[in-house]
């Protein structure tokens, strides 16, 4: 699987926790301040052209008896507040968990560290994407038997996508919630026994996936091991997750 990092504003490798910077002695006792860096890592190619800068994500922070967020880090680097010291929980996200379409992407990640006082505790996250994505494909023995396919993906949320699979040609997925549930339905021609027709047009009965997981591209592709028949196989990732045998049902006023 292709690994892409995107725009980290760290060089280091990233670790959760207080580092011990310089002891700011010049700091009121018990006081400590705190420092975010932030970065996103795509261990999934999401093909997305939208992607997170460090500064762009939001914050949240909270601890005991504390709790407040920020538009984007940037906002929270220029305030140098001061905090008591404690244990607090940091959480920065991108996008929105519940859009789905092409190209939203969604990042969250969170860390709990300890932060010391009279020093500046600098905290930094790594964002995952933390939405699913979903695509239609066809292998092309599929293509050989069956032709004008059309299938499409509804999602829990109501939203639906279209696919025309075609020989050789990737289809793009689109980001889902995750947990959602993902029903993939179509239709298609099988090839005319007589060459003067389009041939018999099948309906795919309704498969459906109960919950999309996160950071995981599920793909239903269809095949068709021999002449009349047809499975879809789906992929969690690069997994083999299940195999079904579809039942073919003609449309009675399509068949030859």
């Amino acid at each position: 699987m292709k690994k892409r990092l995107a725009y980290i504003c760290f060089a280091t490798a990233l670790l959760a926790g207080c580092s011990n910077e310089e002891q700011a002695e010049t700091l009121p006792q018990g006081m400590g301040r705190i420092a975010v860096r932030c970065g996103a890592d795509l261990t999934v190619d999401t093909r997305a052209t939208a992607l997170p800068a460090g500064d762009d994500f939001s914050l949240s922070l909270s601890g005991d008896d504390y709790a407040e967020s920020w538009a984007t880090v940037a906002e929270f680097a220029a305030e140098e507040r001061l905090f008591p010291a404690g244990t607090y929980t940091a959480t920065i996200a991108w996008g929105d968990p519940e859009a789905e379409g092409p190209d939203l992407p969604y990042f969250l990640g969170t860390v709990t560290t300890p932060v010391l006082a009279r020093r500046v505790n600098t905290i930094e996250i790594e964002a995952r994407i933390a939405n699913s994505q979903t695509r239609v494909m066809a292998t092309e023995q599929f293509l050989r038997y069956f032709h004008d396919a059309e299938f499409t993906v509804t999602t829990g949320a109501g939203n639906s996508f279209d696919y025309t699979p075609a020989a050789g040609r990737d289809a793009e997925p689109v980001f889902v919630q995750a947990g959602t549930t993902l029903t993939v339905t179509g239709t298609a021609r099988q090839q005319s026994q007589t060459g003067q027709t389009e041939g018999p047009l099948v309906t795919f009965p309704a498969q459906r996936l109960d919950a999309a997981q996160p950071r995981t591209c599920h793909t239903f592709l269809f095949d068709a091991p021999d002449a009349g028949s047809a499975t879809l196989t789906i992929y969690l990732g690069g997994e083999e997750a299940e195999i079904v045998d579809i039942d073919l049902e003609m449309n009675d006023d399509a068949i030859e």
